[in-house]
């Protein structure tokens, strides 16, 4: 059996892939191609299998950079994050394998390592290839459940600044191995085996070990930190918008309110002065809207406020609202997602010519569930219209502004507000018209 295993070892040293594929896909997206998955399996592989040996100044360097290039190739994000991901995952697999090769197996297998002839040295050989699967897979599997366990959201972010403080921390730890793997005297290797001075290596593979590991749980304590901060502060930004549309709001109303008091004081005014009064209060009230779509105040402010800024664009709106009572949300949250949808395609509709500007916005509540729907223009009319792509918090849209580090929340906080009511965003184009649809169901 052990001689059948032995013949086919590299076969079975494939299953090692898995684990380490599942735990690799947990930090870092990787692309879907099969010929770019391919090649990160191949190295995964490679990183498994390596023997990382003492006074070894080839393994090590070489696998590092095919394992760097292939995650830049294969994966997605920023150069910075790519180099950490790599950096931490081959080193706490070159840790591990430095352990493995100069400590686990020659304690488990001493007579390999005796520099003597040993009488069966291919059936002890053979134990040990067994051992060196198993124990890699072992690994793998162990540390692939561990970050299932606390495993991180898929579109978490961090910050180049925290990627680059990551990277410099890995600096020590590396540096250690590589002094020790490359630095070592080749020529006292075989009095390292001999004599078992070994506890000072021992201590440091396994210190540079622990450090990695804990390093890739920095980026899980760092990811969860990151994702409280935004969504804490779309959760002000949205209360902020909100506050604004109801003062809007209340100016509107006002101004309603005082139309009476206007109407009672022209009728007292000379004939001269009424046409200078009729003109002040045209500019006054040129911005009031019909302040009745539905029976949510908040809708309500929100779509007289955006009406009013749809007409300053020429632009024309079909609004058809459907929800006869208050709506069982957060006021803000409400006020968001109305404001949100409605700025992004006044947004699309603004780079368009004057008469394909069109916005589309239907809501309703109906059969447990609240639902919007805002449709506008992808293409000017008499191109062709893109194909249909729907998707579902896949891949959020880019923002279109230049200063794209202090825009683009519009569709985050939206994604955040519906995840949290625990509904569904759909983003799709089709036959010209982009479409925002939503709906949380009703408490």
């Amino acid at each position: 059996m052990i001689s059948f295993l032995s013949t086919h070892m590299w076969l079975f040293s494939v299953i090692n892939i898995f684990p380490m594929m599942h735990a690799l896909e947990s930090l870092i997206t990787i692309r879907t191609q099969r010929r770019k998955r391919f090649l990160l399996y191949v190295n995964c592989w490679l990183l498994s299998n390596i023997p990382i040996l003492i006074s070894d100044m080839i393994n090590l360097p070489t696998v590092m950079a095919s394992f760097f290039i292939s995650v830049l190739y294969t994966c997605e994000g920023s150069i910075w994050k790519k180099i950490t991901i790599s950096s931490l995952y081959t080193n706490t697999f070159f840790s591990f394998n430095a352990l493995r090769d100069n400590f686990f197996k020659p304690y488990f297998f001493p007579r390999l390592y005796d520099y003597v002839i040993v009488p069966d040295r291919t059936g002890v050989l053979q134990k040990c290839q067994l051992f060196t699967v198993v124990i890699s897979f072992l690994f793998a599997l162990l540390l692939s459940t561990g970050i299932k366990k606390f495993a991180l959201e898929k579109d978490y972010t961090l910050p180049d600044s925290l990627w680059k403080l990551l990277m410099l921390l890995t600096a020590t730890p590396f540096g250690t191995i590589l002094c020790i793997v490359l630095l070592y005297n080749g020529e006292t290797v075989i009095s390292f085996y001999r004599m078992r001075h070994q506890n000072l290596f021992l201590l440091l593979f396994t210190i540079t070990l622990l450090s990695f590991i804990s390093l890739l749980w920095c980026i899980r304590v760092l990811a969860r930190q990151q994702a409280l901060e935004r969504q804490n502060s779309l959760m002000e930004t949205n209360r902020t918008y909100y506050k604004t549309m109801e003062q809007q709001h209340f100016e509107i109303r006002r101004l309603k309110h005082d139309l009476a008091n206007h109407i009672q004081a022209l009728s007292v005014l000379p004939a001269d002065k009424q046409a200078d009064y009729l003109r002040h209060l045209e500019g006054m009230t040129a911005g009031i809207q019909p302040l009745s779509y539905c029976g949510d105040a908040t809708v309500n402010a929100v779509l007289s406020v955006k009406k009013a800024v749809m007409e300053r664009y020429g632009i024309r709106s079909q609004i058809s609202i459907d929800i006869p009572a208050e709506l069982p949300f957060d006021k803000p949250d409400i006020c968001a997602l109305y404001a949100n949808a409605i700025d992004n395609a006044i947004e699309a509709c603004r780079k368009l010519e004057q008469d394909c500007r069109t916005i589309h916005i239907q809501g309703k509540t109906q059969k447990g569930l609240f639902c919007l729907r805002v449709r506008n223009p992808a293409a000017p009319s008499g191109t062709k219209p893109a194909p249909v792509t729907p998707r579902r918090f896949k891949q959020l849209l880019p923002t279109s502004k230049p200063d794209k580090s202090s825009h683009g929340f519009g569709l985050k906080s939206m994604q955040e507000i519906v995840s949290r009511y625990h509904g569904e965003m759909e983003l799709q184009t089709a036959d010209g018209m982009f479409e925002v649809f939503l709906y949380l169901p009703l408490p």
